[in-house]
């Protein structure tokens, strides 16, 4: 007569206690990552409106009266605008559509901001 050997209750257990450690560890870091992708797009649009906006310079020796070409980043995380805008200047502002994520700014002098976000959840972008 042959015995079926097969896992015991205290070894499957074992092997869930381990799944649960390893997520419990993993599942922080990928959200970080996910955050810092967040981020990049954000990044991304703003440098390449600020691009626009130097182009538009180029073209027309003022800032003013240039609108942006389009009012949301391409993977859909921020939308964009143009906080202030003169002839020799400009700030331009990327906003979140994740509250939780950090607004970030970035003006004709290349200087970069980032402002509100929940604590311990957003990530620094610049």
């Amino acid at each position: 007569m042959k015995k079926n050997r097969g896992f015991t209750l205290v070894e499957l257990m074992i092997v869930v206690a381990i799944i649960g450690i390893l997520a419990s560890i993993a599942y922080p870091s990928y959200t970080h990552y996910v955050r810092k992708a967040e981020c990049s797009d954000g990044v991304d649009s703003l440098l390449s409106l600020a691009g626009f906006m130097e182009e538009y310079y180029m073209n027309n020796d003022t800032y003013a009266n240039a609108a942006v070409p389009n009012a949301s980043s391409p993977e859909g995380y921020y939308a964009l605008s143009i906080t202030q805008q003169t002839a020799f200047e400009y700030s331009l502002q990327a906003v979140p559509v994740d509250t939780t994520q950090k607004t970030l700014a970035l003006n004709s002098l290349g200087q970069k901001t980032e402002s509100g976000g929940t604590s311990g959840t957003a990530v620094s972008c610049w």
